[in-house]
């Protein structure tokens, strides 16, 4: 396959990667298992994958409820929704569930199971009254990411809730061996040679600033948050629960 595009600050057409997915490997690219790889894939394994979304969503509505005092409801959006695995299983506490993406494949693949939630490709306007995202952002170059969850909190209704993931750091061993003992500017230059040598449809792990994310919350009037820590095979990062206090 061709190379990634990658812009003159280095950052990687991560769309392009997610069409590509959708295309090819819908379900693996949401969970990285065997079972869901399309020459795997078969009608139970498909049930299976769909239950891990339910038992997700039962766990962060568990979380917010002891959090922030109440279950989610009202208008929801799944920020990165993939095939529908979180956003069909927030149906059963949000009306109406609207799931986002920009992959072709993966919404459709959604909208084919006929579930409860509406499916879109265009970012909808707010207010929404829950957001979530979960092993999304992680995917996404956090220069881009930012912009995006900035904008995403202009869609927040006043006293909406939050339950939005993010990567923040990793283990050593995961580092790509081109950047090891590399710093500052050069070390940006290889990792932009780097990231534009690998195939469309490779999938990277970004890592936040918890700082910055905090202050951009902070700046949308979201003033009371929990955080739950996170790991996924030495990609360590957090769940922020949070609620929108101040207009």
């Amino acid at each position: 396959m061709p190379g990634a595009s990658v812009d003159m600050r280095g950052v990687r057409d991560t769309d392009a990667d997610w069409r590509e997915l959708g295309a090819t490997q819908p379900y693996f690219g949401v969970l990285s298992h065997a079972d869901f790889l399309s020459e795997n894939i078969t009608p139970p394994a498909i049930e299976a994958f769909y239950a891990t979304g339910q038992a997700c969503i039962t766990e962060v509505v568990g979380s917010l409820e002891r959090t922030m005092g109440s279950t989610p409801a009202g208008r929801a959006l799944d920020f990165g929704c993939g095939v529908g695995r979180l956003a069909e299983a927030m149906c059963a506490y949000a009306d109406p569930v609207t799931g986002y993406d920009i992959s072709p494949g993966m919404l459709a693949l959604a909208r084919q199971r006929g579930g409860a939630a509406t499916y879109v490709g265009e970012l909808p306007d707010g207010p929404f009254d829950w957001i979530n995202s979960f092993i999304v952002f992680q995917h996404i170059p956090p220069a881009r990411g930012f912009a995006i969850l900035k904008d995403l909190m202009t869609r927040l209704a006043p006293r909406g809730v939050i339950s939005l993931q993010f990567t923040v750091w990793r283990e050593a061993r995961l580092e790509p061996p081109s950047l090891a003992g590399w710093k500052g500017p050069i070390r940006a230059i290889r990792r932009r040679l780097w990231l534009a040598n690998r195939p469309k449809g490779d999938i990277r792990m970004y890592d936040y600033d918890l700082s910055q994310v905090v202050r951009v919350l902070n700046r949308a009037g979201i003033e009371e948050m929990h955080l739950v820590s996170t790991d996924h095979a030495g990609h360590h990062g957090v769940i922020i629960l949070g609620r929108r206090t101040v207009a």
